[in-house]
């Protein structure tokens, strides 16, 4: 009868249903006047370097012998999307040259994302943080 008790808390006592009352939420962050003056632009997908120092990452593809072009240019365009066969080729071959290349520089949660989904498609992957951001 636990559902009962929770109907009961946020149900209406008449019986019939009951609208919840809209959460307050600071809408600041959101402001374009705010965005503008930072120097930010809502809706647009951030570029590969973000301006504040600690705020980007890099994706790293870490060379190993079990990567194959075909791998490499099949996972990586499906994890990230900014990636085309192409670039993964291309991005294959640096690994295979240097021994790790950087796929991408985003925002630690997608990077974090990325290096996941890499490592699921068989790859070798890990992060840090881009110190090359100013």
């Amino acid at each position: 009868m636990e559902h009962m008790s929770v109907k009961g808390r946020f149900g209406s006592s008449r019986g019939g249903p009951e609208l919840l009352e809209r959460p307050t939420f600071d809408q600041s962050q959101f402001d374009p006047l705010t965005q503008a003056e930072a120097g930010g632009d809502i809706g647009r997908v951030g570029d590969k370097k973000a301006t504040r120092s600690g705020d980007s990452y890099k994706v790293l593809l870490i060379d190993d012998e079990r990567h194959t072009e075909e791998l490499v240019a099949k996972v990586l365009p499906r994890v990230v999307p900014s990636v085309t066969p192409d670039d993964a080729r291309i991005l294959f071959h640096k690994s295979r040259e240097a021994g790790v290349v950087v796929v991408i520089v985003t925002v630690k949660e997608h990077a974090e994302f990325y290096a996941q989904m890499m490592i699921r498609g068989g790859l070798r992957s890990a992060i840090e943080p881009d110190s090359g951001t100013a």
